[in-house]
Order: C-alpha cells, then sequence, then structure tokens
C-alpha cells in the first residue's frame, strides 16, 4: 500500500535523510513535533506534520490512534536521541517492531550509564552528580581540574563545558540549573580524559566502523567534522569495537542503531557515553559513501518489519566538515558555491545561514553555519579535496554595532 505511514517523533540533523528515504521505500513520512519551523534542515521537504506534545505518552497514543484509524502505520521511530524511549514505548503499544523502552529509558541518563559501565567493568571518566553550585564545586575538586561540567540528559553538546576552576563549575553549574538544561535539576560533573574522540556507529551488535570526530575550541566541544572511517591502527580498532559492544549489551540494547562516543587515552578506549539512535552530522551519508550500506534504509526496514543487510559493499573514505566562525554578528559570504561544488570528490555543500542573517554563539552545534562532504580512495584525496572546497566558502562576521543600517 503505496499510502502507508511512518511516523516520526520530531527530527534530528540527518532527519531530511529518513524523510527521503521513507519516500523511496513508497512510505508516507509524518512528522509528528511540538512546534513549527524547529528543523532548518527540513525546509523544502514537504512532509506532513502534526502538531502534539511528543513528552506525552498520553498525546502520542492519541495522535497515533487517529492516524491508524485513516491508514495503516508501517512503523513509529525517532532519529533524536532524546525521543527514542517515548518511540519504542508507542512501538510496544501498537505492535510495532521496536526498541526496549526501558533499555533506551536508561541510557538517555548519563548518570545511569555511568553506573551500569563502572558495574561491567568498562572504563569511564570518574563523575558526580550533584544539585547545587557548592556540591559541584567540591565534585570538581575531588575529581580534579579541568573538569566537564553537562546536563544528566542531553544530546548535541548543549550545556557541556570544560571547567579549569572552581569559577567556572560554579558559573556553569547556576547556568544550567536556572536555563533548564538540566533534567531533574541534575548535574554531571565529570573527569576531563585527554587523548582523540571517536564514535561507533553500530545497528543491533553489527558495528559499522568507527568515526574520528574533530571538535572546536574548547571550553565548548561543538563537532566540527567527521572522518569515517577513522585511521587507527588494527589493535586500537578491535578494542573499541570490543569495548563498544561491551556496553551496548550492559545497557540491554540490542535493537536498531547506537551512536557511543568515547576517547583514546594511554589505558584504552574510555566511553563517554552512549545514544540509542543513529549518528547525527550526516554521518549515515559518510557512511552510506564510505562502505556502500545505507543505514537510514536499512533502519527504516527494520522498524518496518523487513530484513536488513548491512553488508559493506566497498571500502573508500568519506569526511565532513562544518564551518563554525565561533562569533558573533551578521554573515557576509564570499563564497563561491558552485566552484565548491564541482571539485572532484565534493558529494554535499549546504549553507545554513543566508548573506546579511545574524549568528548566535551557544557553544553547541547550532553554532555551525554550512558544511561540505568529501567521499574518496584514499585519506589524503579525501583531505586535499576538503581543503581545497572549504577555501572557496569564505565568509567575514561583521560585528552588530558596526553594521550600518540600510
Amino acid at each position: 500500500m503505496p499510502d502507508r505511514r511512518l511516523v516520526f517523533l520530531e527530527s534530528s540533523t540527518s532527519g531530511h535523510l529518513f524523510f527521503r528515504a521513507a519516500r523511496r521505500r513508497g512510505l508516507r513520512p509524518i512528522l509528528v513535533t511540538s512546534g513549527h519551523d524547529r528543523y532548518r534542515n527540513l525546509e523544502g521537504e514537504a512532509v506532513d506534520t502534526v502538531i502534539a506534545d511528543t513528552a506525552d505518552i498520553g498525546a502520542m497514543a492519541r495522535v497515533c490512534d487517529e492516524l491508524q484509524e485513516q491508514v495503516p502505520i508501517a512503523g513509529i521511530l525517532s532519529t533524536s536521541g532524546a525521543y527514542a524511549a517515548m518511540a519504542a514505548r508507542l512501538c510496544h503499544r501498537f505492535g510495532l517492531p521496536g526498541a526496549d523502552g526501558q533499555a533506551i529509558e536508561n541510557c538517555q541518563n548519563k548518570f545511569l550509564q555511568r553506573g551500569t559501565f563502572k558495574d561491567a567493568g568498562l572504563l569511564t571518566p570518574a563523575y558526580e552528580l550533584v544539585d547545587n553550585v557548592p556540591s559541584a564545586v567540591e565534585a570538581a575538586n575531588r575529581i580534579g581540574f579541568p573538569v566537564i561540567v553537562k546536563p544528566v540528559v542531553g544530546s548535541g553538546s548543549t550545556g557541556v563545558r570544560l571547567c579549569l576552576d572552581g569559577g567556572d563549575v560554579g558559573e556553569q553549574v547556576a547556568h544550567l540549573l536556572s536555563s533548564g538544561e538540566a533534567m531533574a535539576r541534575d548535574v554531571l560533573i565529570e573527569e576531563f580524559i585527554v587523548g582523540l574522540e571517536y564514535s561507533v556507529e553500530t545497528v543491533g551488535d553489527v558495528v559499522l566502523g568507527i568515526t574520528r570526530k574533530h571538535l572546536g575550541e574548547l571550553p565548548y566541544f561543538v563537532e566540527v567534522g567527521h572522518d569515517f572511517p577513522a585511521a587507527l591502527r588494527r589493535s586500537d580498532e578491535v578494542a573499541i569495537a570490543d569495548t563498544v559492544v561491551s556496553a551496548l549489551d550492559a545497557l540491554h540494547l540490542h535493537w536498531g542503531p547506537a551512536h557511543t562516543e568515547l576517547r583514546l587515552d594511554s589505558r584504552g578506549p574510555v566511553i563517554i557515553e552512549v545514544n540509542p539512535r543513529m549518528g547525527g552530522d550526516m554521518i549515515p551519508e559518510l557512511i552510506r559513501l564510505a562502505i556502500g550500506v545505507d543505514v537510514v534504509s536499512e533502519t527504516i526496514k527494520l522498524v518496518t518489519g523487513a530484513r536488513i543487510d548491512l553488508t559493506p559493499q566497498g571500502h573508500r573514505w568519506a569526511s565532513i566538515r562544518f564551518l563554525n566562525p565561533g562569533a558573533e554578528g551578521f554573515v557576509r559570504w564570499k563564497s563561491d558555491l558552485n566552484a565548491a561544488r564541482a571539485m572532484p570528490s565534493v558529494s554535499e555543500v549546504e549553507l545554513y545561514v543566508a548573506d546579511g542573517n545574524e549568528v548566535r554563539r551557544y557553544g553547541d552545534y547550532r553554532d555551525r553555519i554550512g558544511h561540505v562532504i568529501v567521499a574518496g580512495e584514499t585519506p589524503y584525496q579525501v583531505e586535499a579535496s576538503l581543503a581545497n572546497a572549504t577555501a572557496q566558502l569564505r565568509y567575514d562576521i561583521e560585528d552588530s554595532s558596526n553594521r550600518r543600517d540600510g
């Protein structure tokens, strides 16, 4: 039936890839969201949208009941980790394929994750959970500076900051507790692990590969690029994959995609967190370009009860770099988009902000104003193409105080 519906709870930086893949499989994507215009990457997608309280199971069940009365729902999912547990609960309620809702819910709390990893004997940063500024400063002193302060629930590096002393800790914790970014008024104080950062992309117990992550300037942890697959020694690759499979097993995450972030230090892989969702930031597209596995389409097959195939079809290299000005003001583009897009190995170039529009600095994924994706036969080819393409994407950030009216 060509009008079968695939229900999405909210979206993410890779959401548009899912909507397009759903249509290719003859499914009609329905976005259920708490508000219009939340996702700039969905502009022009012409997605059927239902406005509802996506945090309320009763409201979501009513929406799905109403949709079912019209046309059968083929599947329910969320590309956003924040709504993965809700999607799992709805799948169970409507008898559709889905993950273990309790496992997903436990996974979304970084503090509970830490305890699970510790009990399983896995390396994890030292950590303490606090709910006020004095306790936070005391915890940071016990752990040792610098420390990372982050909400106990969250994604996209939102609210995450490196703190060098007690003053930094107090300022960031006070900000989180007053802004509502900290779930249940709790904040995690965490050891800063020195080492390169990676993520591991999995579906069920299958490791698709390891992604090298590039981060912006401290004290924030804005991701400004990804390379897939990561260039690693075989021994490190095996250690990382084995550690992640053990972490997923400890969390009872045996169904669906997961995105595990870790750092590699002198002791080995240290798990930062497991996200019960597919990697964002166009990582699914990097996987498709590099090894020929369309993990987006395969996930849609999974949630609709079809057989999936995660067998690699090749071995190439793919990378994405984000444009992150690290400043506030008005964007003045000096880019030659056609020249950048026409370069060898360039797969995609996108700008998120129009010329003359204002950008603000949040210290998370919202700081980014564009990206370029490149794929090639060797890491060196990809690196050269990235450098050439990004050189075409020039811009200035005009200070708002210097801007003339009109």
